[in-house]
């Protein structure tokens, strides 16, 4: 697999990694929790979840939580830390 900052979303982002959209996301709400769907329509990657490892790599500090609805369903949330 490519690295993060070598990957292009050629359809969004007009040539912005994945990883620089998710970042840019989560530091326009910097210490508010994130859904992970939003992440996701923003930055277009379906492994969200890699892409933050590949964040934290890079010295971001990002937190994780999951909700559970009481449907059974369970929502993922990230936050990037001042």
């Amino acid at each position: 697999m490519m690295p993060c900052d070598q990957m292009e979303f050629a359809v969004r982002g007009a040539g912005r990694s994945q990883c620089e959209r998710i970042a840019d996301a989560l530091r326009a709400k910097v210490g508010q929790w994130v859904a992970m769907t939003d992440l996701w329509q923003a930055s277009g990657a379906f492994a969200v979840h890699s892409r933050i490892a590949d964040l934290r790599k890079r010295g971001l500090a990002i937190e994780h939580r999951n909700e559970r609805a009481s449907s059974g369903v369970t929502h993922s949330f990230y936050r990037l830390l001042a």
